[in-house]
């Protein structure tokens, strides 16, 4: 009976040790070079997945600081022949908010884009508990080629990632793609920007707009604190963007209309002084219950007209290559908020639509591309 007992306990631990087997475990920050797309000052936080640059610490207002620690519009991207996938993690923060689920704060997004150039979604659970987990299962094969989809994994945009891992069955294969070395568009402004209240990482508007143009997107959409200030954009001026995109009015509401201009005109003069690229401004998108509460129509006529005079003074002082974005080209309905401000994913998608609209109009990315691979050709 002693001698049947052993086997039994030995036959377990064999199963055990057979089940952790099957599974290899793969940090991003240990591939050997840089993986984290979207993210800025590479050099500087690429073994990381924050947003600003540790010598932003004392120089930004803490909240600013903290809010940095925070991976949105951060991705990794990979190749992956693997049938399943896991993924594993921890975070710094609370996993939820009163009107953000934890899909939303905490979780992570899954897609991939084959050589068709079709994108596809993957759900793998709701994360929960100490480390957050997600198994995506019922992976299909890319029809051209043995190494997979090209993969793209976001990561939360309202907290801090502590550690991550991607998990593949031993008998696969995962390979991490460097940072694009393609110029980015970056993106500044407020909790909106940042991801609230998107019910998960690839329904924000600034990475639904990234995916459709393919450019990386930087984001640095601060939670409350997006509110052009001098000391955030001496870090942005550093970043040699294609396109600056300048979304903070709804976190300037309680300013006068006139410091509006202000902001707005010397926010944009000191990107000018040092870039050349497109400057795009972006007007407050409204309030879900303006025409219940006349108080909301006011804060955001206000800061409107501010900006949209600062637009003029500046277009009129000879300013090149400065856009402007309307509340009313935005068009957001009523029903596509989750609270008073922040959009619902219907929200975010009407908004990332328009941007995408104002910024096919602006780089004409069809033609630079079209040019890029004549150029390849030619050499």
């Amino acid at each position: 009976m002693m001698r049947l007992h052993k086997i039994c306990l030995t036959l377990v631990w064999f199963t055990v040790l057979s089940a952790h087997a099957q599974w290899k475990w793969l940090n991003p920050l240990e591939c050997g070079f840089p993986v984290v797309q979207n993210q800025g000052w590479t050099e500087e936080i690429g073994d990381s997945y924050a947003r600003l640059p540790q010598r932003a610490e004392g120089k930004v207002r803490k909240p600013v600081w903290d809010l940095s620690r925070n991976a949105a519009g951060l991705a990794i991207h990979f190749y992956s022949d693997a049938p399943e996938l896991k993924v594993r993690y921890t975070v710094d923060g609370s996993l939820n908010m009163p009107h953000m689920p934890t899909t939303g704060v905490s979780g992570v997004d899954l897609y991939s884009i084959d050589s068709d150039g079709q994108w596809r979604f993957y759900f793998g659970g709701y994360p929960s508990g100490d480390t957050l987990q997600y198994h995506y299962t019922n992976i299909g094969k890319d029809k051209y080629h043995d190494r997979g989809y090209e993969f793209r994994l976001y990561l939360p945009p309202y907290n801090t990632v502590k550690w991550l891992e991607i998990g593949v069955p031993e008998n696969k294969e995962l390979t991490f793609i460097p940072v694009s070395p393609e110029k980015p568009i970056l993106l500044y402004g407020t909790s909106i920007a940042q991801g609230a209240c998107a019910s998960r990482p690839g329904m924000a508007w600034g990475t639904i707009l990234q995916r459709s143009l393919g450019y990386p997107l930087i984001n640095l959409g601060f939670s409350g604190n997006g509110r052009l200030e001098k000391e955030v954009l001496d870090f942005i001026c550093e970043i040699d963007a294609r396109l600056y995109i300048l979304d903070c009015l709804p976190n300037l509401t309680p300013k006068s209309k006139e410091e509006i201009v202000k902001l707005v005109s010397d926010a944009v003069g000191q990107i000018r002084a040092s870039h050349s690229s497109p400057i795009l401004l972006v007007e407050h998108l409204g309030y879900s219950n303006a025409l219940a509460d006349y108080t909301k129509q006011e804060d955001y006529t206000h800061v409107n007209q501010g900006a949209k005079e600062a637009f003029e003074e500046l277009r009129a002082q000879g300013v090149k290559d400065l856009y402007y974005l309307t509340k009313e080209e935005l068009g957001l309905h009523p029903d596509a908020w989750v609270d008073y401000v922040h959009p619902s994913d219907w929200g975010m998608a009407t908004q990332a639509n328009a941007v995408e609209r104002k910024v096919r109009e602006i780089l004409h990315p069809n033609e630079e591309g079209y040019k890029r691979i004549v150029d390849e050709i030619a050499h």
